[in-house]
């Protein structure tokens, strides 16, 4: 029994052996060596091509193949081998690269697999045509290699071209970008000129009528008999209209145009005070400046008005303009220049923040004028809708800086720039299953 079970194991090892023996023809190369005479010569013809090339026939091929920028190599076996499998196998032993071709001894069966951008379509285009120009093996080695080294060479160009042009369209898009930022900067920078220089043209003239109003004052402040409270409000008065003045000549941005208005709200009451001491009244309380035209010097009242399309609202009037609001009239506004054109100062955009901020800095600043502006071009800005900081209250608070009018209103808009992706032939499987043997 020992014996019988040592013999069955022993007979079946001979009959493996033999079915392999007879798997593998005689005279066939071993795979190994057909890998390795790929990768150093880049061509190879087996023993069982049934196909023989001189030598120097054979050397034609190898420096045809060798000379070439590309990596084609080919590869001439027996018919049985010249498959998809076989081709797969071989393959993937090659490293996956470059272009592998299979033909029999007699080159009526050719395959042929690319990694090099090459479709499917177009590989075998390459080798219906490399075996129409040929009439023998060598022809037909010779024509493969310069197809498919062609071939590759073009879509290489092609490539190059196509990323030639990509980069320059990328090129194109970056210059255009960057000259529509400076393009816009520049406009914006030439709009904000333009608006500061309109501001502080309307400024000088509200610091020249506060001069011209002070001078029709004719008072001798060398005259004994003068009130010295009305001489020292007139001192006070004229020292106002020099900080306003000094002020608007140093401005740069309309920020600065807050510390203008508020030296020339002072000296507005410090006249208004002066009259009232020469004629002999009572010097009025201060209230805010008239609002519709800060010029006319301190409110005596409140008046109910409306903007245009606006709801009413209780703004502070000189007599004058209090008197033409109740009798139905228009009151006699403030009016500026914005963009070569006339309009109220409440309605003269985020440029006359500043300004208007500095009249009544003292009386409220933004909490008084975010009510008299609602629905107005300067509302927002005084209601915090620009994210000002106009602080204080009725009791005497401040314009809290930090209002930044650059950027606000005008029409200059910026704008903000894709891309792509190649794709490529994967020529990685030409068909499944490997050749299991050792040798071929």
């Amino acid at each position: 029994m020992k014996i019988r079970r040592l013999t069955i194991p022993a007979v079946l090892a001979v009959i493996v052996a033999m079915l392999f023996g007879l798997a593998s023809p005689a005279g066939a190369d071993p795979f190994n060596s057909v890998v390795q005479g790929l990768k150093s010569q880049r061509f190879y013809l087996s023993q069982d091509a049934g196909a023989t090339l001189s030598s120097a026939d054979r050397q034609s091929v190898i420096s045809a193949l060798k000379d070439d920028d590309s990596t084609i190599r080919i590869a001439v076996v027996k018919t049985e081998r010249v498959s998809a499998s076989g081709l797969t196998q071989l393959d993937r032993a090659l490293g996956r690269k470059g272009t592998l071709i299979m033909l029999d001894g007699r080159g009526s069966k050719v395959i042929a697999g690319s990694h090099e951008g090459l479709g499917s379509s177009k590989v075998s285009d390459l080798v219906a045509q490399a075996r129409g120009q040929s009439s023998s093996l060598k022809d037909l080695l010779l024509n493969l290699n310069q197809q498919f080294n062609k071939a590759i060479k073009d879509k290489n160009s092609s490539g190059a071209a196509a990323a030639f042009v990509l980069l320059g369209v990328l090129v194109l898009i970056v210059l255009g970008a960057v000259f529509a930022i400076v393009f816009v900067s520049r406009r914006r920078k030439r709009r904000k000129e333009q608006e500061m220089a309109e501001l502080k043209e309307s400024v000088y003239e509200d610091v020249t009528r506060l001069g011209e109003d002070i001078s029709g004052l004719n008072l001798n402040v060398m005259d004994r008999d003068l009130d010295p409270a009305a001489r020292d409000d007139y001192q006070k008065a004229l020292n106002s209209y020099d900080q306003a003045k000094s002020a608007v000549d140093a401005a740069k941005r309309p920020e600065d145009m807050r510390n203008v208005t508020t030296a020339l709200e002072d000296g507005r009451y410090f006249m208004t005070a002066v009259r009232a001491r020469l004629d002999g009244r009572p010097v009025p309380e201060r209230r805010a400046p008239c609002f519709f035209n800060p010029q006319h010097g301190p409110s005596v009242q409140d008046v109910s008005w409306a903007p245009p399309g606006g709801a009413p609202r209780s703004v502070p009037a000189c007599a004058a303009d209090a008197q033409r609001v109740l009798s139905g009239q228009t009151p006699d506004a403030r009016m500026v220049t914005v963009g070569g054109y006339q309009r109220p100062y409440w309605d003269a955009g985020p440029m006359y923040a500043p300004y208007a901020g500095g009249y009544y800095s003292g009386f409220g600043g933004g909490d008084m004028l975010s009510g008299l502006l609602i629905g107005t071009a300067l509302g927002s800005i005084f209601s915090g809708g620009l994210g000002g900081g106009w602080g204080g209250g009725w009791g005497g608070g401040g314009f809290d800086g930090g209002f930044d009018s650059g950027d606000v209103g005008g029409g200059d808009s910026g704008f903000d720039i894709g891309g792509g992706d190649f794709g490529g032939f994967d020529g990685g499987d030409f068909g499944g299953g490997d050749f299991g043997g050792g040798d071929w």
